[in-house]
């Protein structure tokens, strides 16, 4: 709807742009552009003079009067001009015509008809739809299933939109930008707004700002937020999305799903990873659930029960039939023992499956045709095949309670629940009762890791970074190596931070609303800095050249050190601050420096030994030892220093003085006076006398127009009595030029490029004229009464007669 709003305001604009000018069509102009002159002029024009031109052939009629009056009856249009007052065109293969009457406008083009009283008033109809705008007061538009009325001003007043469909209409209304209102047959009152308090619509969306809460609920995706509780599902992607933060949160996607409940129920899934752990203990009868599978092959039986929520789990698979006596190539091959972070087989690519779990998933055992799987969370899955020589002892073979297995590049032992090794080349890790303590070894960075009851309780530390945690109340984490320190401490009401290098230090602190910053920087061969935040009431920076203080944004000063070199901190003596200077003080809406005083924004004053400057009530001063600068709204003017003194109106416009030492540059009053800048000269007391002189051009005038000549590389021109008595132009490039005595009365010469033509005369051809050709056209008239003429093919004629 916002756009429809700037669709009127544009509409408004352009409309009142187009009537600047007289409506034109290209195929209706273009055939008036034709030039005609010469032998072909004298075939198609009966009168032709410097007052008026009679033009008559085949089609063709058109009377032309002094450029004032024009009138063309063409085969495609007729068109009647009285300029600047009127004018009108109008097809005669369509229904197209345009008249305009001073600045009133109408257009008919087919089925259209657009009016205006430029540049206030503008409107228009179709068969089907009409507008009415008057600027700047309303706007207005109607069509066969809408209607639009509105204040094109901003802010905007009122707008309404109606609109109807085959099935229902709608209706949009907006009240001084902030309320917003929208209805329609079938849903009532379906949109309402009130910045910035509350957005609805009724089948989307509910947004209340200070309250954080939205709503959007569409046809493929729903999405609810209050505070830190967020939902979202989208039905094309099938993805859900449900957080409690930080407590509770869920994820669900073709690719991936977890679900979590901070700090005691975690379970990831994806392409390369599958966890789940759950320390929360709570209860969830699962019923026994059996189901037939199949494939292209075979059928089979597949069996799940679980009690408490999986504190036992049991999944099975038997196979029933067999057809074709088909083998799976993934089952046809051993595998020798190793550690995998997730399944590569389970129930659904095997014939025979056996899985069971042990509190909650911590304890998890499968076997899959010739494979298994056993893991004891840390762990990873420790999978083997029966088919290989390797030897896993597994102790008693119906439940997994002892496994073991030793070889060179690995160990994997699980006495179930109370204890469990996993060790390869470049880790070991052992767990004793499950969780209750789980000490991790890594040869990577040497770094060891203790957990108690994980994940609550953790301790970790390498040669790069350590840290502890006890969930939910207090993480801690730090990295570290030879130049550079980070620390970051979380608890569930506060966060703090601390960065350090060899050249900076930063400490930063947050419990919202309040949000405390440090940081210090010591480059070598540079000024060191200290900055201080207690949002938003306390701000503080240090340099050893100055120090800068703020308090609530509207109180700030600044005081400069008379000794830079030695470092500051951010509490000084009496001592020290002695030997400072006051830098600047603001004290809203007051601002002081040691060479500055303002009131904002009414008043701006600065100055030093060299300058004073001032801006007050516009009136702008600047004051130097060799000058001053003085400004009133570019009404007045004034400036001088040793090499220049200037003072002026309304930019050069009104009056102006310029002068050099010993040369005055300009010096004029409206457009009168002597101006030698900008590498022109120009003497101009018109109607007495005005010359101009560039470096290839030169123009003078005398009296009102009693004599002008203009002279350039490429062209002259010159003219007496205002052109009048006298009139001359030559362009040098084409040698063509026209000549004019008393308009024409006295004589005439013009010439025309093309076919080398050239006519001269007196009384514009009624006295006499003589015209001539490249072609060999020739016509010699007196009179208009008299005339001998010789055409392009040889032929003479006297009196039109051929001889």
């Amino acid at each position: 709807m916002k756009n429809l709003i700037l669709s009127c305001i544009l509409s408004t604009f352009l409309l009142g742009t187009s009537s600047l000018f007289s409506k034109t069509w290209s195929d209706l102009e273009e055939e008036r552009d034709v030039k005609i002159y010469g032998s072909e002029r004298s075939l198609k024009y009966k009168a032709s003079n410097i007052f008026y031109d009679i033009e008559d052939w085949k089609d063709h009629y058109s009377v032309r009067v002094l450029g004032f009056y024009r009138y063309y009856d063409y085969p495609l249009s007729k068109s009647k001009t009285v300029f600047p007052f009127y004018h009108h065109i109008q097809s005669k293969k369509d229904n197209r015509e345009y008249k305009r009457i001073l600045n009133v406008n109408v257009t008919k083009e087919n089925d259209s008809i657009d009016q205006s009283f430029f540049p206030f008033v503008f409107l228009g109809n179709t068969t089907k739809s009409s507008y009415l705008v008057a600027i700047p007061f309303f706007y207005q538009r109607n069509r066969e299933t809408e209607n639009v009325f509105g204040f094109p001003v901003l802010p905007i007043l009122y707008f309404h939109n109606k609109k109807e469909s085959s099935d229902d209409h709608y209706n949009y209304t907006r009240l001084l930008t902030l309320f917003h209102y929208e209805t329609s047959g079938k849903r009532g009152l379906s949109e309402v707004s009130f910045t910035p308090l509350v957005y609805y619509s009724k089948e989307n969306y509910l947004f209340l700002p200070l309250l954080l809460y939205y709503q959007n609920f569409r046809s493929t995706y729903h999405e609810y937020w209050l505070g830190p509780l967020y939902y979202s599902k989208d039905q094309s992607k099938e993805e859900r999305l449900f957080v409690v933060f930080p407590l509770l949160g869920s994820y669900i996607s073709p690719t991936k799903e977890f679900d979590f409940f901070f700090p005691i129920y975690l379970n990831i899934k994806d392409s390369e990873e599958d966890y789940h752990i759950n320390l929360f203990w709570y209860t969830k009868v699962h019923n026994a659930n059996v189901n037939l599978a199949t494939d292209d092959r075979n059928i089979y039986l597949d069996y799940d029960f679980g009690l408490f929520y999986n504190l036992v789990g049991i999944s099975k698979r038997s196979k029933l039939n067999i057809k074709d006596l088909f083998k799976r190539n993934d089952l046809a091959s051993s595998i020798k023992p190793e550690l995998k972070k997730k399944r590569e087989f389970n129930r659904e690519n095997s014939d025979e499956f056996t899985g069971y779990q042990l509190l909650f998933g911590i304890f998890s055992y499968e076997r899959a045709d010739t494979k298994k799987h056993i893991r004891l969370l840390p762990f990873a899955w420790f999978t083997w095949d029966e088919a290989s020589e390797d030897k896993v002892v597994l102790l008693p073979p119906f439940f997994p309670i002892w496994l073991s297995y030793v070889s060179d590049d690995l160990e994997y032992k699980i006495i179930f629940p109370f204890y469990g090794k996993q060790k390869d080349q470049t880790s070991q890790i052992q767990s004793y009762l499950i969780n209750g303590y789980i000490k991790e070894e890594y040869k990577q960075d040497n770094r060891i890791e203790r957990s108690y009851l994980w994940p609550i309780v953790n301790v970790y530390q390498s040669d790069v970074d350590s840290g502890h945690r006890v969930l939910p109340f207090y993480i801690y984490n730090q990295t570290k190596n030879e130049k550079s320190f980070k620390s970051n401490t979380y608890t569930l009401v506060s966060s703090y931070t601390d960065i350090s290098n060899q050249n900076y230090n930063r400490k930063e602190f947050l419990i919202w609303p309040v949000w405390i910053s440090y940081d210090s920087y010591d480059f070598k061969h540079q000024e060191s800095v200290k900055t201080l935040w207690f949002t938003p009431f306390f701000y503080r920076k240090v340099r050893d050249s100055n120090v800068r203080t703020n308090l609530f944004w509207l109180i700030d000063w600044e005081f400069e050190s008379n000794n830079p070199v030695r470092p500051k901190t951010f509490v000084e003596s009496k001592q020290d601050a002695a030997k400072e200077s006051l830098s600047h003080l603001l004290v809203f809406p007051f601002y002081y420096t040691n060479s500055s005083f303002s009131i904002i924004p009414f008043s701006f004053n600065s100055w030093s030994n060299e300058e004073f400057t001032t801006f007050t009530l516009l009136n702008y001063y600047s004051s130097k030892k060799d000058g001053h600068y003085y400004n009133f709204l570019y009404l007045l003017e004034s400036q001088n220093s040793p090499s220049f003194f200037q003072v002026r109106g309304c930019r050069d416009y009104f009056f102006s003085f310029q002068k050099q030492p010993n040369l005055i540059n300009r010096m004029t009053f409206l457009w009168l006076g002597y101006d030698h800048t900008n590498y022109k000269k120009t003497i101009n007391f018109f109607p007495i006398i005005r010359t101009t002189k560039e470096d290839q051009e030169t123009s003078k005038l005398f009296g009102p127009f009693i004599y002008y000549k203009s002279k350039s590389e490429e062209e002259v021109t010159e003219l007496a009595l205002a052109g009048i008595g006298y009139y001359h132009n030559h362009t040098k490039s084409d040698n063509q030029y026209s000549t004019y005595v008393l308009l024409g009365i006295i004589y005439q010469e013009k010439t025309e490029l093309e076919r080398g033509f050239l006519k001269r005369g007196s009384l514009w051809g009624w006295l006499w004229e003589y015209q001539t050709e490249d072609t060999g056209y020739e016509k010699f008239s007196i009179l208009k009464l008299f005339s001998y003429a010789k055409e392009t093919d040889g032929s003479k004629k006297i009196l039109g007669i051929r001889i």
